[in-house]
C-alpha cells in the first residue's frame, strides 16, 4: 500500500469500539452472483447483465429496495428468505462469462539469494512439489458480515477492518459521495469464518449500496462462493536441492487465483476505482525469504506480483505450509529427523531457542521406541516452523508439534494435542474479556484444518466450529494446547494472527507420521485420508475400465439382486477394544441418533439395541433384530461388508433376504464415510445376548425369496447424490431426511406391496405402528400452515405451540434428534418445509391461529353433557386457557393440535389411551394415559366431544368406539 493511502487511513479512518445495529434492526442484502464469476490478476472475469425484471422483484413483500446499476443486482429485505424470493423474482439474464487470457503468465523474481537455478540444475538429489492453499481458508464456506447504515449524509459500516484507506475512497466513489462521508468501524462478527482481507472489502460495498438506497442498516453475509473464491487456490510449486541432510537451494513459484484487491460491486457497477494497491515487491520478497541459513533461494510470482496484496497473510500462510510441508518431505527422504534438520539450518538465536523449547515441551525424542498403536487407530506427530517480519510489530517466530489420531478404516481424524511457541519483538497484549486466547485459537486452527468442504454427510466430529463459538464446542473434541517459549511465562495472552501460520504443515506432517499419506491441500477431511489410504494400500485392485466391464458388471448386479438367495458372507472376530478412533466413535453414535436405530431395535424395558421390538404391517408382525456385537445372537461376527450388505440390499450375513420392514430402501443412500462409522459405533457397543422371536409371516408373505422380485420393483440401491441447484442447508436436509431418517417410511403412503410411494404422494401422509403419520406438504390438515421455523421446534424440542407435541413413535424420534447438533435439525425442517407452499406472514399466522381459537370458544358455549363433563376432570386443568394457572409453564392449545383437525381420530384415541412422554427440550409436562380409567364408550365420547369443540369446521368422526377397541387391543410399545 502506498505512503498516501496509510497516511489517509491513519488520519480519518474510524476504528471505533462502538457495535452495529442488531440483527433484527437490519435489513438483509442479497445480491446475484454473475454466472462463471472468477478472477484474474486481481480483477474479475464476470458476464453482463442482460436484464432483470426489477418491478416484480420490489412487488414481493418484505422487499424494501432492488438496485439494478449495470451489472450489479442487489435486493435489501426483511428477511434472508424474502431477498432469496425476490432475487428469483427477478429473472436476471446474463451475457456468456468472458474468456481468460491464454497467454501465459510471466514469471517475476521477488527475492534471490546465491544462485538456485543452476545448483537445482546440476543437483543429484533433488525434490519437486506442488502444494495449493484455498484462498478461502480452509473451508470454502468462508464467510464474512458487514452492516452499513446511510444516515445523516454519513455512511458507517461496521466490518473486520482491511485496506481501511483504500475501502474508504471505494465506498466513496461507488455511492458518488465525498470521502469524507464514510466511517469505517472494526467489529467482527462471532460466527464468521474467513480471512477478514479476502471477503470483507466485498461485504461492506454490497451493504453500502443496499444501506444508501433504502436509508436503513442493512447487512451482508458474503460466502466465499458469492463473489467467486470457494474454488479458487495458491499454487506453490516448491523445488529443492540436498546433499546428505543439508539443504542447498531453494526455490518456490507462488501462482494460481490472485485475490480481488478491489470490492466486486465497484467492477460491476463500473465506478471508477480510486485506489491501486501497490507492494513493494522487494520488501515483500525479502520478508517471504525462509528463515533457514540456505545457501541458494529463490522465490517468484506467476503474474503480476502485485496481484497477491490484498491478502497477504494468506500469501504467507500458504507459503508456510508448502515450505514446511516440504521440508518434512525433505527430511522422511533423508531419513533425518525432522526437527533436527530445521535447526541444523537455523542460524537465529530466538528462532533455535524456540524450537529447541517446543520440541522439549512436547516431549519430541526421534530416538525413542513409539508405543504400539491399539487396534486400528495411528498416531503420528508432526513440526512445523515460521518466522515472520509485520510492519507493525516486527519479527515473530512460532513453531507448533502437532500430534494426531487417525481411523485406518474410516479415515477420522482427531488433533489430540498442540504443543505451540511464539516469541516477538512485540509479545501479544495481555487478553481481553472479548478476546479469544491464544490456546481457543490454536484449538480453532487445529479444528478447522480437520475439517472438510461443509457435504451431506458432515458432522460435528468433522465441523465442530461450523455456526459456534469456540466455547460452545465440547470439550473432548478440543485438542489439548501445551505452550511453551514466552507464550508460557505469561498467563493470559490474547491471540495474534501468526500464532497459526505453522498449524496446517504441522497438521500434515503429522498425518504422514501416522499414515504415511501426504496431502498437499488444506483441508484434511475424513473422505480424502480414507481414500488416500486405500489407494497407498498394497493390495487394492485397479479400476475397470471400459464399457465392455462397466456392462458386465451392471449385468451382475441385476442377477445378484434377482437371485432368490444370496451368498453367506463368512464370520469374522469381533473388533479388539479401541480399535476405532474416539472421533469415529462419536460420528458413528450422531450416525445411528438421525437413524433411530434404538428406536426399532430397542424392546420395552429391554437393553439398548438388544432387539425384540414387534413391528406392526399389513402383513404381519415383525420383531426387530439384536444389533448390538454379541456374538451368538447380535452381530459380533459379522465383518462390513457383510453389515454394508444388509444397510444397503437387504441381505442378512447368511445370505436371507430382509423384510422392509427393515427400511434398507433409506438407508442404501448413506455414504461410505457414515456407513463405516455407524458399524465402529455398533461393533464398539457392549454386546448383549439376547435372542428375539422369530418373524412368522402368512403366506406368501414368508417366503423370503419373493423379495428378490420386490427389490427389483421397488428398491434402488443407489447412494444419496446432492442436487448442485439446491443450498447446502437443503441437501443435508434431504440427506438426513431421505437417508438416515427414512422419514417416508412412516409419511409416505405405501402401495399393496408394502412399498413407498413416491413422486407427487412423496410425504402425503402415512401410518406406523397404529398411529397416522399426517402429510408433510401442502396437504396436511393443520389449522395454522407448518413453517420451516415451527417444524425446527418441534422436531429439536417436541412440542410447536401452533401444532402439539409429538406423541406415539414420534416421540422417541424427537428424543434421538435432540442428540443432533442444532444445524442438522434446522436443516431437515428446511427441507421439509420445501415440500410445502409458502408460508404466509407471521402477522397472518397469528390471525389464523386466533380465528382457530375463536370458532373453539363458540363451538364450547353450545356442547354439553357427560362428554363435556369429561373434558373438564381430564383435560380442561392443562389445556383450557382460560382456567386457572399453567400446570408445566404452557398451557398447550387443543383448538391448533393438528391431529384434532386430522381426516382420521387414530392419534386422538392413541394419546388418551397411552397417554405422552414429557417432550425432551419444552415446558410441557408429561400427559397421563386413560386407558385404564375410561372405557371404549367414554374414549370415544370424549373424542368425539374434543373434534366437535376444538375443530367445529371439521365433519364429525364416525364409527369411534370400534376404532378405540382396535386400537385399545394393538400392542403398546
Amino acid at each position: 500500500m502506498s505512503a498516501g493511502i496509510v497516511q489517509a487511513a491513519t488520519a480519518t479512518t474510524t476504528l471505533a469500539a462502538s457495535l452495529p445495529p442488531s440483527t433484527a434492526d437490519c435489513l438483509v442484502a442479497h445480491v446475484l452472483t454473475p454466472p462463471g464469476l472468477r478472477w484474474m490478476g486481481g480483477a474479475p472475469l464476470a458476464a453482463r447483465l442482460l436484464h432483470a425484471d426489477r418491478d416484480a422483484a420490489l412487488a414481493l413483500p418484505g422487499i424494501r429496495a432492488v438496485v439494478i446499476r449495470n451489472s450489479f443486482a442487489g435486493v435489501a429485505a426483511v428477511s434472508a428468505t424474502h431477498g432469496a424470493d425476490a432475487a428469483r423474482a427477478l429473472r436476471a439474464r446474463w451475457s456468456a462469462p468472458p474468456r481468460a487470457d491464454a497467454t501465459p503468465a510471466a514469471r517475476h523474481t521477488l527475492a534471490r539469494r546465491g544462485n538456485a537455478a543452476d545448483t537445482l540444475r546440476h543437483a543429484d538429489a533433488r525434490h519437486a512439489q506442488h502444494y495449493q492453499w484455498p484462498l478461502a481458508g480452509t473451508r470454502d464456506d468462508a464467510c464474512c458480515t458487514a452492516v452499513a447504515d446511510w444516515r445523516d449524509a454519513t455512511l458507517t459500516v461496521w466490518l473486520p477492518a482491511t485496506r481501511p484507506g483504500a475501502l474508504r475512497a471505494e465506498l466513496a466513489a461507488l455511492l458518488g459521495i465525498p470521502a469524507a462521508q464514510v466511517q469505517l468501524v472494526c467489529w467482527q462478527a462471532p460466527d464468521d469464518r474467513a480471512d477478514p482481507a479476502l471477503l470483507a472489502a466485498h461485504a461492506a460495498a454490497d451493504a453500502a449500496v443496499l444501506a444508501h438506497a433504502t436509508g436503513q442498516p442493512v447487512l451482508r453475509r458474503l460466502r466465499a462462493a458469492d463473489v467467486g473464491l470457494a474454488d479458487a487456490a495458491l499454487d506453490i510449486r516448491v523445488d529443492t536441492a540436498r546433499s546428505g541432510a543439508t539443504v542447498d537451494a531453494y526455490a518456490a513459484t507462488l501462482a494460481g487465483t490472485a485475490a480481488p484487491a478491489a470490492p466486486l460491486a465497484l467492477w460491476l457497477t463500473h465506478a471508477p476505482a480510486p485506489v491501486t494497491d501497490t507492494i513493494d515487491a522487494g520488501h515483500t520478497g525479502d520478508a517471504a525469504l525462509p528463515p533457514y541459513c540456505i545457501p541458494h533461494v529463490e522465490l517468484a510470482v506467476s503474474g503480476d506480483p502485485t496481484a497477491f496484496a490484498a491478502a497477504p497473510l494468506t500469501a504467507v500462510r500458504a507459503q508456510v505450509f508448502a515450505r514446511e510441508s516440504h521440508l518434512d518431505e525433505v527430511a522422511a527422504a533423508a531419513q533425518v529427523d525432522p526437527v533436527a534438520l530445521r535447526l541444523a539450518h537455523l542460524e537465529d538465536p530466538r528462532g533455535t531457542a524456540l524450537v529447541r523449547q517446543v520440541a522439549e515441551r512436547a516431549g519430541w525424542n526421534p530416538t525413542a521406541s513409539r508405543d504400539p498403536t491399539p487396534g486400528n487407530v495411528r498416531r503420528g506427530r508432526g513440526f512445523a516452523y515460521a518466522n515472520t517480519i509485520d510492519h507493525d510489530a516486527g519479527k515473530s517466530w512460532s513453531a507448533w508439534v502437532a500430534e494426531v489420531e487417525v481411523d485406518g478404516s474410516t479415515g477420522e481424524l482427531a488433533v489430540t494435542r498442540v504443543t505451540v511457541g511464539h516469541d516477538s519483538e512485540s509479545l501479544p497484549r495481555p487478553q481481553a474479556a472479548a478476546t479469544r486466547s491464544i490456546e481457543q485459537d490454536v484449538a480453532a486452527a487445529a479444528l478447522q484444518l480437520t475439517s472438510a468442504t461443509p457435504a451431506f454427510d458432515t458432522w460435528p466430529a468433522d465441523a465442530r466450529l461450523a455456526g459456534e463459538t469456540l466455547p460452545a464446542v465440547p470439550a473432548h473434541a478440543l485438542p489439548e494446547v501445551r505452550l511453551a517459549g514466552t507464550l508460557a511465562t505469561h498467563d493470559a495472552l490474547a491471540a495474534s494472527p501468526t500464532d497459526s501460520l505453522p498449524a496446517a504443515a504441522a497438521v500434515a506432517n503429522a498425518i504422514f507420521d501416522a499414515t504415511g499419506v501426504r496431502l498437499r491441500t488444506p483441508p484434511f477431511s475424513a473422505d480424502r485420508i480414507r481414500l488416500a489410504l486405500a489407494e497407498a494400500s498394497p493390495g487394492r485392485k485397479r479400476k475397470t475400465r471400459g464399457w465392455i466391464a462397466a456392462a458386465a458388471a451392471a449385468a451382475a448386479g441385476v442377477c445378484a439382486t434377482l437371485w432368490p438367495w444370496r451368498a453367506p458372507i463368512a464370520p469374522v472376530a469381533p473388533p479388539e477394544p479401541g480399535f476405532y478412533s474416539a472421533a469415529t466413535l462419536e460420528r458413528g453414535r450422531l450416525v445411528a441418533a438421525a437413524g433411530d436405530c434404538a428406536v426399532c431395535h430397542t424392546a420395552p424395558g429391554g437393553a439398548k439395541n438388544a432387539g425384540g421390538l414387534p413391528l406392526e404391517t399389513p402383513f404381519g408382525t415383525v420383531y426387530s433384530t439384536n444389533i448390538t456385537p454379541d456374538a451368538q445372537t447380535g452381530i459380533g461376527t459379522w465383518s462390513f461388508a457383510a453389515f454394508e450388505r444388509a444397510m444397503r440390499e437387504g441381505i442378512h450375513r447368511d445370505g436371507r433376504r430382509l423384510y422392509p420392514a427393515f427400511p434398507y430402501t433409506a438407508f442404501a443412500r448413506i455414504s461410505d464415510g457414515d456407513m463405516q462409522a455407524l458399524y465402529g459405533y455398533l461393533m464398539s457397543a457392549e454386546p448383549v445376548k439376547s435372542a428375539v422371536p422369530p418373524t412368522q409371516l402368512a403366506f406368501p408373505f414368508n417366503l423370503r425369496p419373493l423379495l428378490a422380485g420386490w427389490n427389483l420393483l421397488f428398491h434402488r440401491n443407489e447412494r444419496f447424490a446432492p442436487d448442485p441447484s439446491r443450498s447446502a442447508q437443503w441437501n443435508r436436509g434431504a440427506y438426513l431426511a431421505e437417508g438416515l431418517g427414512h422419514c417416508s417410511a412412516c409419511h409416505s403412503p405405501r402401495n399393496a406391496l408394502g412399498a413407498e410411494q413416491g413422486g407427487r404422494r412423496y410425504l402425503t401422509g402415512g401410518s406406523a405402528e397404529g398411529w397416522e403419520a399426517p402429510a408433510l406438504t401442502a396437504l396436511s390438515q393443520a389449522p395454522v400452515p407448518w413453517t420451516e421455523a415451527a417444524l425446527f421446534t418441534y422436531l429439536r424440542g417436541g412440542y410447536a405451540p401452533h401444532h402439539g407435541a409429538a406423541a406415539g413413535p414420534m416421540a422417541p424420534v424427537v428424543e434421538e434428534l435432540a442428540q443432533l447438533p442444532e444445524a442438522d435439525v434446522r436443516a431437515i425442517a428446511h427441507y421439509v418445509a420445501s415440500f410445502g407452499a409458502p408460508p404466509p406472514s407471521p402477522s397472518v399466522l397469528a390471525a389464523q391461529a386466533a380465528q382457530a381459537e375463536q370458532r373453539s370458544l363458540q363451538a364450547a358455549r353450545t356442547l354439553g353433557g357427560p362428554a363435556e363433563r369429561l373434558y373438564q376432570s381430564a383435560c380442561a386443568v392443562c389445556h383450557q386457557s382460560e382456567q386457572g394457572i399453567a400446570q408445566f409453564g404452557v398451557k398447550p392449545s387443543l383448538a391448533l393440535n393438528t391431529n384434532l383437525h386430522s381426516k382420521l381420530p387414530d392419534n386422538v384415541i392413541q394419546v388418551l389411551l397411552r397417554g405422552m412422554p414429557a417432550p425432551p427440550n419444552s415446558e410441557l409436562g408429561a400427559m397421563p394415559a386413560y386407558a385404564d380409567t375410561l372405557d371404549d364408550q367414554q374414549i370415544a365420547q370424549l373424542a368425539q366431544y374434543l373434534r366437535a369443540r376444538f375443530a367445529p369446521d371439521k365433519p364429525a368422526w364416525q364409527d369411534l368406539e370400534n376404532t378405540v377397541a382396535r386400537l385399545r387391543a394393538a400392542p403398546a410399545h
